[in-house]
């Protein structure tokens, strides 16, 4: 099961695979920008990019939106009578939201190993077509206990999925080609998903009966797309650059050339438990970790909460609260434009994440002080908290994914890291208790949100000193700490002497 591509491509510049691998700021052609001229790709890598980018990005955003739509739709189907129909009290519906995430726990770490052994089209079909049946299976619960099992099932199955994506964008793009690819999906998710309010304002406006009642239409009609699109990525997804048939020869011998050069004397494509474990021995991980279980509480906690938060700003019906849960996905796309556009640009991650931090830290802070009466403001202050906390996620993302070499350790990373972050979004599906205005929840996440700046600035400082310390070595030093591995090189990874961490 090994296969290693260890020689960057002849083909490239001495300039182009250090930009690559030492991560000087460059940028990439962003293909879907017409203006885009980035010189520092030829125009077979220009085609190549167009190819994969229309072929991945499209059916990953749908993905991503109906993983999103089925992780909400609980939030939309509360105003749509869900606790008269299940005879749920507000504290068990709480538990219904945190319960999914103890699924995650349970499920994410094995999922990041399945997906680096098998195939990843088929892996993340099966996991879209199972999110499907269950939400639409949703519409036939009655009962608490019905809809603790269904949710905890439901996060489960939808464990593996966003570090499965982060794992599957990173197979066929360089690292400071990342952020933006795995932006546009979520960005295209966030177009798709302002659709999302209006929606279910119009799903809140069909007759109901004695059999199917609002809450429940929201489930099936949530549902039943996402077995669609599943079956879709299972005939459109490639496994890997050397299988995928819908590039030619001279594009496949090229992005294999390009992803190695882009990992350089790290770059490690084949498996052994070592290197699963070696991802556990790394402070890194722990570091990273952290990082994600702050955010994750103020992500999850806004987003989850965001239809009661929204009705609890102003004095309207429920199905128009429902509706203006569009404007703040609108804002999201925006946000996530300029952000991950930014931080491949410059190939900076930290940058970008204090930036989106203070961003939400104003938001939040906007909805503990500003005046009840002043609706406009509070609702703005929704918009950028949810936008900023969206931001945060992907560019955090892409930051570890970049800083963990060779396919097996960035995979074992991957789920330990995300494994521990939804221990931050059960949080979150806590903290919003105090309706109507919520304060304490805003506080809350903001507590959290300071933490988690303080780390971002504490990563970005260390990263930057061991960068430097890298460059300073001499031909024997390296050549010295390479063979401290001694039989263990395949451990090594980032841990290289010239490999250099983004920041």
């Amino acid at each position: 099961m090994t296969e290693k591509h260890s020689a960057p491509a002849e083909r490239r510049s001495e300039k182009k695979e250090s930009i690559l691998f030492e991560g000087d700021p460059q940028a990439d052609e962003l293909v879907f920008d017409e203006k885009a001229s980035d010189t520092s790709y030829n125009a077979a890598e220009r085609r190549l990019l167009r190819k994969l980018d229309w072929r991945l990005i499209p059916i990953l955003g749908l993905l991503i939106m109906f993983r999103g739509f089925e992780k909400k739709v609980i939030t939309n189907a509360k105003l749509g009578g869900l606790l008269e129909g299940t005879n749920m009290t507000e504290a068990q519906y709480r538990w219904t939201l945190s319960i999914f995430y103890f699924g995650f726990i349970v499920f994410k770490f094995p999922c990041c190993l399945i997906i680096r052994l098998w195939r990843p089209s088929l892996y993340l079909a099966i996991l879209a077509f199972t999110w499907g049946s269950i939400t639409m299976a949703m519409a036939a619960v009655k009962s608490y206990s019905g809809m603790l099992g269904t949710r905890f099932a439901l996060g489960f199955f939808e464990a593996g999925f966003y570090p499965g994506v982060a794992y599957y964008t990173a197979i066929f793009y360089t690292r400071n080609e990342f952020a933006r690819r795995y932006g546009f999906a979520t960005m295209i998710s966030s177009i798709t998903g302002a659709t999302n309010g209006l929606t279910t304002y119009g799903i809140s406006h069909i007759p109901t009966s004695d059999k199917v009642d609002t809450w429940q239409w929201m489930f099936i009609i949530v549902g039943a797309p996402c077995i669609l699109v599943a079956v879709v990525a299972f005939l459109v997804f490639p496994d890997k650059p050397e299988t995928a048939k819908f590039l030619t020869e001279e594009e496949r011998k090229l992005e294999i050339e390009r992803m190695a050069a882009d990992q350089g004397a790290a770059n490690d494509n084949s498996w052994s438990w070592k290197q699963v474990g070696s991802a556990f021995k790394d402070w890194k991980t722990y570091w990273y970790l952290c990082e994600e279980v702050t955010s994750s509480v103020a992500f999850s906690g806004v987003s989850l909460a965001l239809p009661s938060i929204i009705d609890g700003i102003g004095d309207w019906t429920e199905d128009v609260s429902l509706a203006l849960t569009t404007p703040p996905s609108v804002v999201t796309v925006i946000f996530l434009y300029i952000l991950t556009y930014f931080s491949d640009k410059c190939f900076a991650r930290s940058i970008p994440m204090i930036v989106g931090n203070l961003i939400c830290i104003l938001g939040l802070l906007l909805l503990m002080f500003v005046p009840k009466e002043q609706v406009g403001v509070r609702y703005f202050a929704v918009c950028i908290s949810r936008a900023a906390s969206t931001s945060l996620q992907v560019i955090a993302s892409a930051w570890y994914n970049n800083n963990f070499s060779g396919l097996t350790r960035r995979a074992a990373a991957n789920g330990i890291i995300s494994t521990m972050s939804s221990v931050g979004s059960a949080v979150g599906g806590q903290i919003y208790f105090d309706g109507p205005d919520y304060f304490w929840g805003n506080c809350i996440a903001l507590i959290f949100m300071v933490i988690n700046t303080m780390l971002v600035i504490g990563l970005r400082f260390t990263l930057i000193y061991i960068n430097k310390k890298r460059d300073q070595m001499t031909p024997e030093e390296k050549e010295k700490l390479i063979e401290s591995y001694g039989d263990d090189r395949e451990i090594l990874g980032d841990r290289h002497p010239d490999f250099r961490y983004a920041v």
